[in-house]
């Protein structure tokens, strides 16, 4: 083994005695830290200054020890990819929504809109998100003093939507509430199923879990290690946004489902275990959900959204190119039967946009990506709209407006 020889230390030309190798050390670290602190510093300038190639946007989201995430209050953000360009505008509530009162103004009926990223919709502009279309639709319609509200937050499944409904909804004493269930909902209900889908990466997220005896049992939201700093950080760093949205994208498959990503098996026609107790807890949450808002005195609604396998006949093929098959057991037409059911058994009104949305494709010839962004699957403006007046029908047919109270203002 070749050794190399350390010099002995000498005085330099000055007579001054050499620092200690430890010494070295440290400044080589100090060196290293205020460099990294320099390279930060330039990115974050960078990010704020420069325009960026496909994706901009700022912090808006926040962790949140009770929901698991929220919106952060009084924010205005643009936030843009190649194929849209959004406002995120958050009023002091902390909700993509236009400012309201806390107190219901006298005469005033209020509906309650409840989802995830897809009635969040940060990729379209304010006025263009479903609860303010639904309200120019309603004005024009003769329904004066209607205030229909999104209260969504992206990644949010059923249980995080009754415990927002019960800790800020509820406050705003809404009339109607509806929920926007969408397929991913059932695996956020899940404290096994969520952390394995998303694998790498931590959500913060409550869960209910199913005793011995089937009733529920609470988990409430992890605590955060350094959250004062993160949240600090997060609020004022565009890098950490940054790095942590590249972080998402950073998604190996780690658990499958008959050889494709697990998150598919909410479609399986045979159900395991963990998706068994999925749709058990999802049942169970949904009647609870039912059970706080008819307790306040108001009506409670479960949306269905559609997905790809109902608006695009040509899902199968996609599939096979995104995922290389589709396994034996694939039934995506068990999932709507199944949610139908547990609704039933929840004693849940439900309501479905799929006819809707069909009926609308078909009759203007839509291509895809029908009602959604070709770089993104969230909902156009289009999307927006149609699901709009699609909600103002269902409404109406099922009798949870009051009279209209003259013509269009």
């Amino acid at each position: 083994m070749m050794h190399i020889a350390v010099p002995p230390e000498t005085h330099d030309d000055r007579g001054a005695p050499p620092l200690s190798r430890r010494k070295r050390l440290v400044f080589q670290l100090i060196s290293i830290g205020l460099g990294f602190v320099l390279l930060a510093g330039v990115g974050e300038v960078l990010l704020r200054v420069l325009p960026l190639g496909l994706f901009r946007s700022a912090p808006f989201r926040q962790y949140d020890p009770v929901i698991g995430v929220s919106l952060i209050p009084n924010m205005r953000v643009s936030h843009s990819r190649g194929c849209f360009t959004g406002l995120v505008e958050t009023n002091r509530w902390g909700f993509r929504d236009r400012d309201r009162t806390l107190e219901k103004p006298p005469g005033t009926f209020r509906i309650a809109l409840i989802g995830d990223s897809a009635v969040e919709a940060v990729q379209v502009q304010p006025e263009q998100v479903m609860n303010i279309q639904m309200e120019k639709r309603l004005r024009e319609e003769g329904y004066k003093n209607i205030e229909v509200m999104n209260f969504a937050v992206e990644g949010i499944g059923t249980t995080q939507e009754l415990l927002l409904y019960k800790e800020r909804v509820r406050q705003f004493h809404p009339d109607v509430v509806m929920i926007l269930f969408a397929d991913n909902d059932v695996w956020n209900n899940s404290s096994t199923l969520q952390p394995k889908i998303f694998g790498i990466h931590t959500w913060y997220a409550p869960y209910y879990d199913l005793g011995p005896n089937g009733d529920l049992v609470f988990r409430p939201v992890a605590p955060r290690h350094f959250n004062s700093v993160l949240s600090y950080l997060e609020l004022h760093s565009y890098l950490l946004y940054y790095l942590e949205r590249s972080w998402l994208k950073i998604d190996p498959t780690l658990y499958k489902w008959r050889g494709i990503p697990l998150g598919y098996g909410v479609y399986a026609d045979d159900l395991d275990p963990e998706w068994t107790q999925a749709w058990a807890v999802t049942e169970k949450v949904l009647a609870l959900t039912r059970q706080s808002v008819e307790a306040d005195g108001a009506k409670f609604a479960l949306i269905v959204e559609p997905d790809s396998y109902v608006t695009d006949p040509q899902w199968r093929e996609k599939m096979v190119k995104s995922e290389g098959q589709v396994p034996a057991g694939f039934d995506p037409p068990l999932f709507f039967e199944r949610l139908n059911q547990i609704s039933a058994q929840a004693g849940v009104t439900v309501m479905s946009l799929i006819p809707y949305m069909q009926a609308y494709s078909a009759e203007h010839h839509l291509q895809p990506p029908y009602f959604s962004f070709p770089c993104d699957p969230h909902y156009s403006p289009m999307g927006h709209q149609v699901i709009a007046d699609a909600l103002v029908q269902e409404l109406k047919k099922d009798n949870l407006l009051p009279p209209p109270s003259g013509g269009p203002q």
